[in-house]
């Protein structure tokens, strides 16, 4: 049978030639593909509703068409018709679009090819390789890229995509930018203004900024209209909130002048002082001059306030969440503050589809906004069901326990923010944001479902720590902790440090939820030792600097050790409280070394009949031991995760009672108070961390407070910037050395002037950080300011024994190194805050510099002998973890 091709148009018309009638000639033989090269005929096939054996149907052939287009591969597809043995075949001839191989952008230079990509990416409009080359897609394209440079400042910038074909099917898109001149803005004119100075109102615009020194680097003196437009809307709020809410902001005035600069050094733009001018170096650049015409109009107050529609709460209380006062100046800020504070109220009861709608009626004789509140409360919802995802190691009852809502109860909207912030504050997540709960209402009974998507941290947490002490030597240290063991919360640490001169070895564990009750319990069990070495200390390294007679006989050296437990529980209540009771016992042995450490600490006494000296046994001189009980409070209400805080408070008090009836060979108290606060800044991109440490120690019972428990600052977590314990009173100390007489030859006492770090019996620290987020929370930048100090304010528990030339041992009072017992230190510098994702904490590089440093010569009393105490002006660390 001769086949015969009839085009597609002639089928849609349903007339078919005589010579093409069968018995069935509408059944469909055969359906065909051809024209395709990478697309298989069966996927093809598979989106086709046209089937062989089905009746012949034009228009489900014109829907074919249409969803082979809508898969965005064919360029061309067309539709014809054979006359087959047994029916009709269906040919569908497609046209594939060709293939992007390679995309370019060249000529940009103010925007990179990744931002570029983001943001088509987030315009759905990407452009890849390997993907089918969409003409629409290009154009939308060359508009986001010129919107993006525009948004830099080139205004006239041009974009134009060029294509090159690639045999067999693909094509090359080159995008050729012309950036053009970054105009700047040289003036933004304020006119029509009496309210407000133009100053207070350019101060109002924050994406709009007049050109000058900072603005190199802000770049805020570009022009870009939706900038403006959006500072116009901030001028309109600025007078809205002092009640001129009738103010009219005229469309700007725009305009391209050109301004004659001087070329400046180090700078080509800023002016000087920023910037030091070129004489006779002159260039013409164009410029945006922006005039703002404002007509203010008049000034309005509140005037009756009414509210319809509320049935849960009574007016009297709706008129008192929302402040408004009649009589006082309308402030359209403080009303949307206020229908965020109603919209609270009522969610707390269930109702979460509550709207509330402001209708004014402005009052023109007397100036007065009447205000008609309509509240629309809709129903009241019940929780039905909560469900956790992303959870795939901590157990759902750990999370639940910390969730306010319950299953079957009214849902509270303030309960279940506090949930979220209690979540956070456990720090086994990312942080958990209101988004990330699904509120889902059920559309026919008053019921929510809520599904809870979480992201795990990694629960395992290591930190790196290390560096060069005068103080403590040259140490590294390694901790680990496991803050979500087995998935039931449980907290495992181990801290390891060593050094050659301290060292510290810890071991502890936490249960969060003892018995399936909120009782916290734990343990930890420490080991520690220090040793000092005079030589080191004060005279370098080398030995030979040492004074004259000051042998290693007669060096002021020891070696401290302490081991020791503590166990401790806490319970809740008012939800951000706790009370907590720690019970330990600390011993401690400082050994002496040489007879001269002997002797330095029976020169120092702490009160009438007491000493350092322990008659413990010979080469031993404090042996303690300490029995230590510390009731506690603490009040948690950050917000954020513990390792990055982004608002809110914590209070700590703690007030430690060593000995008396509890036992051992010491007896002191000690109450702390640690105050921490995270202020958001910056619409909350940076936080501003502050917090205040001050404590103090003081013996009981005719005994004195441990050395080794007396106060020493300096370090990274407390005042950066000094070394590890270098931050104490220090005081002046006679005692006798034996040296050699010249002209006898005998071995005789003379009298040696000496210095001790005796410690503080009171502290107090100010640590000010302000964090900038500059990766994400990967990298932070954190300028900082640390001041404080330890100070001995008894000094009548500290005397000190002179020996004068005839032998006699007086006491008196001890008298400290000018600077060292008085006044504060201070350092400030700026970190650099890596987030290291395998050990779940923040890698700090610390550059510090201490502007009020000891750094000077003091003479002895006794003998005029020179001792010189030179801080570091500047100082490098690194560690891992926060200060605070």
């Amino acid at each position: 049978m001769m086949a015969v091709t009839v085009l597609l148009a002639l089928v849609f018309t349903a007339v078919e030639p005589q010579a093409l009638q069968t018995p069935d000639p509408n059944r469909i033989e055969e359906v065909r593909v051809t024209g395709n090269r990478r697309i298989p005929s069966d996927t093809i096939k598979y989106n086709l509703q046209t089937k062989p054996n089905d009746q012949f149907n034009p228009n489900v052939i014109r829907r074919d068409i249409k969803t082979l287009y809508a898969l965005g591969h064919f360029d061309d597809i067309r539709v014809e018709e054979d006359q087959g043995k047994t029916g009709k075949i269906i040919i569908f001839r497609v046209t594939e679009k060709k293939l992007i191989r390679s995309v370019k952008y060249d000529g940009l230079k103010s925007v990179t090819n990744s931002e570029v990509l983001d943001k088509l990416r987030e315009k759905k409009a990407s452009i890849s390789q390997e993907s089918p080359y969409d003409p629409t897609k290009i154009r939308k394209a060359e508009t986001i890229i010129k919107m993006m440079l525009a948004e830099k400042g080139h205004q006239d910038a041009t974009v134009e995509a060029t294509t090159e074909d690639i045999p067999p099917n693909s094509i090359a898109v080159t995008f050729k930018v012309d950036e053009g001149p970054k105009i700047r803005i040289q003036k933004i004119s304020i006119e029509g203004n009496k309210v407000f100075p133009a100053s207070q109102i350019k101060k109002s615009m924050k994406l709009i900024k007049e050109a000058g020194p900072l603005t190199v680097f802000t770049s805020k003196d570009t022009y870009f209209d939706l900038k403006l437009a959006d500072d116009i809307t901030r001028i309109r709020m600025l007078y809205a909130e002092h009640g001129y809410v009738r103010a009219n902001v005229l469309d700007p005035v725009v305009e391209t002048k050109p301004q004659q600069l001087h070329r400046t050094l180090p700078f080509i733009r800023p002016p000087f002082p920023w910037g030091i001018p070129i004489p006779f170096k002159k260039k013409t650049l164009d410029r945006y001059y922006i005039t703002i015409k404002i007509e203010e109009n008049d000034q309005y107050r509140v005037g009756d306030v009414k509210v319809t529609g509320a049935k849960q709460f009574n007016e009297t209380v709706v008129k008192s969440v929302l402040g408004l006062v009649p009589g006082e100046v309308f402030n359209e800020e403080r009303l949307r503050k206020s229908f965020e504070n109603l919209k609270k109220l009522y969610g707390a009861r269930g109702y979460i589809n509550f709207t509330a709608v402001p209708v004014q009626d402005f009052d023109e004789a007397k100036k007065l906004v009447n205000l008609n509140i309509n509240v629309d409360e809709d129903r009241q919802f019940y929780v039905n069901r909560i469900a956790f995802s992303g959870n795939t190691t901590t157990r759902d009852k750990v999370i639940r326990r910390e969730v306010m809502v319950e299953e079957g109860q009214v849902f509270n909207s303030a309960l279940w923010d506090m949930s979220l912030q209690r979540l956070n504050q456990l720090g086994y997540f990312e942080e958990i944001k209101t988004e990330d709960a699904e509120v889902k209402p059920n559309p026919t009974q008053p019921q929510v479902d809520i599904n809870l998507k979480v992201k795990e941290r990694g629960r395992n947490s290591i930190g790196f720590n290390g560096g060069v002490s005068g103080i403590g030597g040259s140490f590294m240290g390694i901790s680990y902790e496991t803050n979500n063991f087995l998935g039931f919360g449980e907290t495992l640490g181990v801290t390891l440090q060593g050094g050659t001169r301290q060292s510290q070895y810890v071991l502890s564990f936490t249960e969060p939820y003892l018995f399936d009750r909120p009782l916290t319990a734990g343990f930890s069990v420490f080991k520690s030792s220090f040793r000092y070495d005079q030589a080191r200390e004060f005279f370098g390294l080398d030995p030979s600097k040492l004074p004259q007679g000051l042998g290693f006989e007669n060096r002021l050296n020891f070696t401290q050790q302490g081991s020791g437990f503590n166990v401790f529980s806490s319970y809740p209540f008012k939800i951000w409280n706790r009370f907590g009771l720690n019970f330990g016992i600390n011993h401690s042995v400082t050994s002496a070394i040489n007879p001269a450490t002997e002797e330095y600490f029976k020169s120092v006494t702490t009160q009438n009949n007491q000493s350092f000296i322990s008659n413990t046994g010979a080469g031993s001189f404090s042996d303690f031991h300490a029995h230590t009980l510390i009731p506690s409070f603490t009040r948690n209400r950050t917000q954020g995760t513990p390792i990055f805080p982004t608002g809110g408070s914590s209070t700590s008090l703690t007030f430690e009672y060593t000995g008396g009836f509890l036992g051992g060979t010491v007896n002191y108290v000690r109450p702390t108070l640690d105050y921490r606060y995270f202020h958001p800044m910056n619409k909350g991109r940076n936080i501003l961390a502050v917090r205040f440490l001050g404590s103090f120690v003081q013996g009981f019972g005719g005994t004195a407070v441990p050395y080794y428990q007396r106060y020493f600052l300096g370090g990274d977590f407390d005042i950066r910037g000094f070394d590890f314990r270098a931050i104490s009173p220090i005081a002046f100390v006679v005692r006798n050395v034996n040296v050699i007489d010249s002209e006898t030859g005998n071995s005789v006492a003379r009298p040696f002037d000496d210095i001790v770090y005796v410690g503080g019996d009171t502290q107090g620290v100010m640590n000010l950080e302000y964090r900038i987020p500059v990766i994400g929370r990967i990298f932070t930048i954190a300028p900082y300011f640390d001041i404080g100090n330890a100070w001995v304010l008894r000094k009548d528990q500290l005397t000190r024994q002179i020996i004068n030339s005839e032998g006699e041992i007086t006491k008196e009072k001890v008298t400290f190194l000018p600077g060292t017992n008085s006044g504060f230190r201070a350092s400030t510098g700026i970190e650099f805050q890596v987030m290291m994702p395998v050990i779940n904490a923040p890698f700090r590089l610390i550059f510090a510099m201490n502007p009020n440093r000891i750094d000077r010569n003091f003479s002895g009393q006794a003998t005029g002998l020179q001792f010189g105490i030179h801080e570091k002006r500047r100082d490098f660390k690194f560690t891992v973890g926060r200060t605070f």
